[in-house]
């Protein structure tokens, strides 16, 4: 496989529908749909998304660690999905103001990666303190504006 393939499959092709999310939370909430159906719906969206990539790909054993850790995963990511979602339709915040915002996540994965998973060696500290400079750079000018 070549080594671009993992940076399509795990971060272009997920960069590309996480913006479409974004697009369409927020016509669900300008079409009036509060957080908590936004979060049902949406939940329910990913159970058959998950229930059809079971059938597609291979099992995979399930332990209860693993299911805990995704269960903090899904709890983390609705809690934060609510938020945006109460953003957008009680205060009709536009979406193109917080996106940028939310690039800043990756800051948060980089810092625990390296903290507490240990891969800090990984890491190339010139260009990570660049990079995080233009994050909140670009998140600072644009939900500025």
């Amino acid at each position: 496989m070549n080594s671009l393939w993992p940076i399509v499959i795990g971060g272009i092709l997920p960069a590309i529908f996480w913006g479409i999310t974004a697009i369409f939370q927020k016509q669900s909430a300008t079409s009036g749909t509060g957080s908590a159906v936004y979060l049902i719906a949406f939940g329910a969206a990913c159970a058959l998304a998950g229930l059809i990539a079971a059938l597609i790909w291979r099992p995979a054993p399930w332990t209860v660690e693993g299911l805990g850790f995704a269960a903090t995963a899904g709890a983390c990511f609705a809690i934060g999905t609510g938020l945006i979602s109460f953003a957008l339709f009680a205060y009709g915040v536009p979406v193109a103001k917080l996106a940028p915002i939310w690039s800043c996540n990756v800051l948060v994965t980089l810092a625990i990666a390296a903290l507490l998973l240990g891969e800090a060696s990984d890491l190339d500290v010139v260009r990570l303190a660049a990079g995080t400079l233009l994050i909140i750079s670009g998140a600072l000018l644009v939900s500025s504006a």
